[in-house]
């Protein structure tokens, strides 16, 4: 089962498809949320394509809260588009509460917030940084995972939202 933040911050058990309507062409900033860093991408509704914007590092909730606010209002974004970390069988874990508490406090702050399913992300993110023409060093950067991973979230929240059309 899915889940989204409304535009009012209040957390609503959801079908998976359902979304908050963004209209075409609003931009957009996905987040994988982890416990050392965030990671960064940024897309718009209508596009199937996301784009890497780093990793921040995690300072504590009170800190990255206001500094993903600046990256939303810097970049435009009308929505932070969050990955869900659900087990392979659909259940919660303890991460994934985390993230749910984080994102309740990211729409607390004023954000809307929506929910991604995030599962396997990690994994095809390794694969794809591993087979990148990018140099072993900078394939081990640190963020460089986070950020791949973020992309996909987007871009899996990007083609949902293009096949409600």
């Amino acid at each position: 089962m899915g889940a989204r933040v409304s535009r009012g911050g209040r957390l609503s058990a959801t079908d998976p498809s359902a979304t908050t309507p963004l209209a075409a062409g609003a931009r957009l900033l996905g987040l994988d949320v982890g416990d050392a860093r965030i990671g960064l991408a940024s897309g718009a509704v209508g596009s199937l394509l996301a784009f890497g914007r780093g990793a921040l590092e995690r300072q504590g909730t009170k800190k990255d809260v206001p500094a993903i606010l600046q990256l939303m209002a810097a970049d435009g974004a009308a929505a932070a588009i969050v990955g869900l970390p659900l087990r392979l069988d659909g259940a919660e874990s303890l991460q994934t509460e985390r993230v749910r508490r984080f994102a309740a406090a990211l729409a607390a702050a004023g954000a809307v917030v929506e929910f991604e399913d995030e599962r396997l992300t990690t994994r095809i993110a390794q694969r794809q940084v591993g087979a990148s023409d990018l140099p072993r060093g900078r394939r081990q950067e640190r963020g460089r995972l986070d950020e791949a991973a973020a992309v996909l979230i987007l871009e899996s929240y990007l083609r949902r939202v293009q096949e409600q059309w």
